[in-house]
């Protein structure tokens, strides 16, 4: 059964809630800043038209992921976010995750980084989306964070950052409430 525009509301202000908290929580992370990195340059945007735009930018390293698509699934899923992680005017990041149904469980459905070397956030894309993420997560309830689908070759920087695999082989990492 579908519920009216304010059960789709709670979703957007949850969404808010967790880009501000992920934003929070990197202008007062001192590792960031003691590695010389300028905190308030640092965004967590909506997936917009100019994000899509910039990662069409990110040339033949990049995955291609459907980006563009984010626009329509967002029409049908209230409950996913979005994500775009700026330095300044650069595009570092993007993800997308959802519950899909769970009420225990958020899936990263898609996460990429900018594929240039020398992008001011290189190494920390993923843990920083995951701040936002998790954020959102333990808004709706959930207790775990699943990685879809991951590459092989990024298992080592998930379980750097606390994924494990289950016993049904699911790529999961525990929410801390």
């Amino acid at each position: 059964m579908k519920r009216g525009r304010g059960h789709s509301l709670k979703y957007e202000v949850y969404r808010s809630e967790a880009l501000k908290h992920a934003a929070n929580a990197v202008m007062e992370d001192q590792a960031l800043q003691t590695a010389g990195i300028d905190v308030s340059q640092i965004r967590f945007e909506p997936i917009t038209n100019n994000a899509v735009d910039a990662s069409l930018m990110w040339g033949e390293e990049a995955t291609l992921f459907p980006w563009e698509d984010v626009r329509i699934w967002k029409a049908s899923d209230t409950k996913g976010i979005d994500i775009s992680l700026w330095f300044g005017i650069e595009l570092c990041g993007m993800a997308y995750a959802t519950p899909r149904g769970s009420n225990l469980c958020i899936k990263v459905i898609l996460l990429e980084g900018k594929p240039d070397r020398t992008h001011p956030l290189k190494g920390l894309v993923a843990p920083l989306v995951l701040l936002a993420i998790e954020s959102y997560a333990s808004l709706l309830g959930c207790v775990e964070i699943e990685m879809q689908d991951p590459s092989s070759g990024a298992l080592p920087w998930y379980r750097k950052l606390g994924f494990e695999f289950d016993a049904t082989n699911r790529l999961v990492m525990p929410i801390d409430q």
